[in-house]
């Protein structure tokens, strides 16, 4: 398993435990809104990227934050900060 596939599988169960809705991993992918198709709400974002943070051990700032509007961003700047 490539580390990016690592990072989003990692990704995509705390994805999956911050959202109210039903939604199977499958249905998941790099273009899901956070807000429209999981409804996560802005707490709900930023808990998970606290989660994230802890998970990873890396430092998420706020302006990082405001850009993240899909999974596919979060996966993106998890690879990003990792790779730093």
């Amino acid at each position: 398993m490539n580390n990016s596939k690592a990072i989003r599988d990692r990704v995509l169960k705390h994805i999956l435990d911050a959202s109210d809705e039903d939604v199977s991993p499958d249905d998941v992918k790099p273009e899901t809104s956070l807000r429209d198709d999981l409804d996560l709400s802005s707490m709900q974002a930023i808990t998970l990227m606290m989660d994230l943070e802890d998970e990873f051990d890396i430092t998420v700032e706020d302006e990082e934050l405001e850009g993240l509007r899909t999974v596919g961003d979060v996966t993106t700047l998890l690879d990003r900060k990792l790779g730093e």
